[in-house]
């Protein structure tokens, strides 16, 4: 799933915040962090983007 495809999905859940998971792993799912949050945010939502061992606090 792209990030496009996973903004419908947040909004069919109806979640306003959502962490992104398995991208960078292989050449085949690689993404343009900046484009995926910004698509995002154009729709009113956070993506949140750790970096490796980064701890989050929701």
């Amino acid at each position: 799933m792209g990030y496009e495809d996973a903004v419908m999905a947040a909004e069919f859940i109806e979640c306003d915040t959502i962490i992104g998971c398995h991208f960078d792993t292989f050449g085949y799912i690689k993404i343009d962090k900046n484009k995926a949050i910004q698509h995002f945010s154009e729709k009113g939502k956070k993506l949140i983007i750790p970096e490796i061992n980064q701890n989050i606090i929701l």
